[in-house]
């Protein structure tokens, strides 16, 4: 039997916007799934999907890059 081992970075990362949207959104967040130092990961990760809630525009996001950006607002 043969088997690889590689590393994934799994995380999420936030930014305040400097002006909220006219939706109110005051923060940018991306979550991602990738390789450490950008190494590219689609030769051995082949999904990733990420499911947001239902109110959020495409709730369901798998494309690469596997990584997915939205509006968050916070009260």
């Amino acid at each position: 039997m043969r088997y690889e081992e590689f590393k994934l970075e799994l995380g999420h990362r936030a930014q305040l916007r400097k002006k909220p949207t006219t939706e109110g959104f005051t923060h940018d967040w991306m979550v991602f799934v990738r390789g450490p130092e950008q190494c590219d990961i689609q030769h051995f990760v082949e999904k990733v999907v990420f499911r947001l809630h239902e109110s959020f525009p495409k709730p369901k996001r798998g494309e690469s890059p596997f990584e997915g950006g939205f509006f968050r607002s916070s009260v």
